[in-house]
């Protein structure tokens, strides 16, 4: 079993002070991820672009909106983004145009780059009316969290879909080289 097969795969959500969007994706992922029963081969974890909030929880409102749908968001603790992290990371998911250029500028190498997407980009949906980004809910009210948890739980069903196949992939690699 090679390097590559041993790890989880590791899928990073980032925003800009991990306190609403990407703590969402983080959330209902890593729920979609075990219920799928990938729970040891999928690792998903979050991050700010910037240090504003590192410790704290996420915002009241993001939590609140998860719980309404049944996910728990009470665990999360902000953390800011360390580009150190691109080795690790298979795929980093980045809400808004501001953070894909900001996660640009810190990767080391092409290969690093080739890992940035947005996250509505799984969403077919999304693909299909251009809207690609996802808002910040921060300055809003209650209807900009419920929005903004329905853009991101869409597109989470198509990252399951999409690191699925990751791993689909890495078995048949896998069973590549074990032939004689």
């Amino acid at each position: 079993m090679g390097i590559m097969s041993s790890r989880p795969l590791h899928v990073s959500f980032v925003c800009s002070g991990n306190i609403c969007r990407s703590p969402m994706g983080h959330v209902i992922l890593e729920r979609m991820v075990d219920d799928a029963g990938l729970g040891d081969r999928v690792r998903v974890s979050s991050s700010g672009t910037g240090d504003w909030h590192v410790g704290e929880h996420a915002d009241p409102r993001t939590v609140a909106v998860l719980a309404q749908h049944g996910y728990d968001g009470s665990r999360h603790r902000a953390r800011e983004f360390d580009p150190a992290e691109f080795d690790d990371i298979d795929l980093v998911l980045a809400s808004d145009e501001g953070h894909v250029r900001t996660l640009y500028r810190l990767a080391p190498s092409a290969h690093d780059r080739s890992k940035i997407r947005l996250v509505r980009e799984f969403d077919p949906e999304a693909v299909a009316a251009g809207t690609l980004e996802t808002g910040d809910p921060w300055y809003g009210g209650e209807e900009h969290f419920t929005r903004c948890f329905a853009e991101v739980e869409a597109a989470c069903h198509g990252i399951l879909h999409h690191v699925r196949d990751q791993l689909d992939g890495r078995l048949a690699g896998q069973l590549d080289s074990e032939r004689p």
